[in-house]
């Protein structure tokens, strides 16, 4: 079962490293900025890794609803212990509540999008 979920694992690391990059100035909130849809995009990867893992690893190869929520729970937390561990530990760095909505927003969309998907790509 841990086989098929490495893509997702490896992805983890991608975003810590990103997370963890020096500090950048602190934004005003707005949800339309491009630095909000690199985190919606990173983390909808993060749950649809998640899920195409699940998913492979599943002998019956369907995912239930617990799998969803659980990846969506997941994801969204990972993001908010992403944004304080750069406010905990990174000078110049902010926990920004429009960052975590973000994170959630794109882990909802691939929560969303993956069961509409009859096939997928590794």
């Amino acid at each position: 079962m841990i086989k098929p979920l490495l893509p997702a694992l490896a992805w983890l690391i991608v975003i810590v490293i990103l997370s963890t990059r020096a500090s950048v100035p602190m934004p005003s909130f707005n949800l339309m900025a491009p630095d909000k849809l690199g985190h919606a995009a990173a983390y909808g990867i993060l749950g649809w890794l998640i899920l195409w893992g699940l998913r492979r690893g599943l002998p019956s190869g369907v995912l239930g609803y617990a799998q969803f929520i659980g990846t969506f729970v997941f994801a969204t937390a990972f993001g908010v212990l992403m944004e304080w561990v750069q406010f905990a530990f990174f000078p110049g760095r902010f926990y920004e509540y429009d960052d975590m909505l973000a994170n959630a927003t794109g882990a909802a969309i691939a929560c969303f999008v993956m069961p509409r998907i009859r096939r997928l790509s590794p």
